[in-house]
Order: C-alpha cells, then structure tokens, then sequence
C-alpha cells in the first residue's frame, strides 16, 4: 500500500506520523519524584482511611522512641507501610490487605519491645 502513494505524499506521511507520536508521548509524561524521596503513591493522600490510621500508629510508636528500642522492626515497618499504600493505589487490594495484617503484627512486636508507660502518681 505504501508503494503505491506518490513520492511526494511520502515525507507528508513520515511528519504526520512523527507528529502524532510526539503528540502521544508528551500527553503522558508524568514527571517523577527525585531519587530517594518515594515514588507517586507515596506524595500523594491516601484513599483508605486505614491506611492514614496505619500511618499515624507508626507516627505515634516512632514518637515513642520506636527507632531507638526497635530499630530493626520499625524500618520493616515504614517500607511494609510504603508497599501497603502503592499496592492500594495500585488496585491491588488483596494484597494490600494481607500486607495490612503482617503490618498490624510488626506495630504489635514494635510495642512489645517499647519499654512500659509509667504513671506518675505523685510523691507519699
């Protein structure tokens, strides 16, 4: 088919082409975090409240001196939390919900290893 065009109509042919592809590749480009600072899914809100609750539990073990007492787990932590919320964002929600249970179980671990709350009563 392309054997048949006239010459001329040839280099019309290659720029239209050239120009709808370009056109294709500039109407997704998506511009991506720096190197070492988190992906999409990370920058942006969470959709699942869980996932924001997840968050603000790590928030509040960390405050607690969670990286002090238990390094090992809470580092475990934040990247299971990190694969939680691509996973949500990504639609997969099956694993995200698997992934939420061994989180659940890692903040327990994190507690455990937390030393007690003391409460002061005053002095006697």
């Amino acid at each position: 088919m392309i054997s048949r065009l006239p010459r001329r109509a040839m280099p019309f042919l290659l720029l239209a082409a050239a120009l709808a592809l370009a056109g294709c590749d500039a109407s997704t480009y998506t511009q991506w975090p720096p190197n070492g600072t988190g992906g999409l899914a990370e920058r942006r809100p969470s959709t699942d409240v869980r996932i924001d609750q997840l968050s603000d539990q790590l928030i509040v073990l960390i405050a607690r001196n969670a990286r002090y007492y238990a390094a090992a787990d809470t580092d475990d932590a934040e990247k299971l939390l990190i694969k939680i919320r691509r996973q949500s964002e990504g639609a997969f929600g099956e694993d995200a919900e698997i992934d939420i249970a061994h989180l659940k179980q890692k903040f327990a671990a994190i507690e455990r290893q937390l030393p007690r709350r003391t409460v002061n009563m005053g002095s006697r």
